[in-house]
């Protein structure tokens, strides 16, 4: 296949692993460099979603999305990056599983800039039970729980749709490109 052929089909399962792996290696590389304090509270969940979705679009597979959000989960357990431990595999457990179960009840969509802002924001804003398990394990009161995850989860929520907003566009010009289907073709 030369760079400027059409889509010719499926992509093999090593190039979807490759593009899974890296999707996976770059949302650690931005959750790395974003743990500056911004002062923007949820900022990191803009790269999260983006390659959440991202993977998930452009494979076709039907759980691209939470095998790379496991990977980058349990890579980022084994490196320690957060105060959570085993806990902070939730956080990127929940909103993949989201992105995959939008896409395969909408597997059209991938494009659409709405679509993507709207999975974006619901994907991101189901870290609010990971929050408040957290929250509920060191023994807060419920009250507390509900208002620190809700204040949490919102700016992340829409940074998660701002996310899906950057993803859309990508996935336009792939299509417009013939480097991937026009239709859907779920895989896997």
């Amino acid at each position: 296949m030369t760079d400027n052929a059409p889509y010719n089909g499926p992509s093999t399962a090593l190039r979807d692993t490759l593009l899974m792996g890296f999707c996976a290696l770059f949302l650690l590389a931005t959750k790395m460099v974003l743990r500056l304090n911004l002062g923007i509270p949820g900022h990191a969940m803009f790269f999260t979603i983006f390659f959440l979705i991202l993977p998930r679009a452009v494979t076709g597979l039907k759980f691209a999305a939470t095998a790379t959000g496991l990977a980058a989960g349990l890579a980022s357990v084994l490196l320690g990056m957060g105060k959570g431990g085993p806990l902070l595999l939730l956080k990127f457990l929940f909103p993949s599983l989201c992105v995959d179960l939008a896409f395969l009840f909408f597997p059209g969509l991938g494009g659409s800039l709405l679509f993507c802002a709207l999975v974006g924001f619901i994907a991101a804003a189901t870290r609010i039970i990971g929050v408040a398990v957290t929250d509920w394990l060191v023994g807060m009161d419920p009250e507390i729980i509900m208002a620190h995850a809700f204040l949490k989860t919102l700016g992340g929520a829409l940074f998660g749709a701002l996310g899906g907003l950057a993803v859309a566009p990508i996935i336009r010009k792939l299509k417009a490109r013939g480097l991937l289907p026009a239709t859907p073709q779920p895989r896997g």
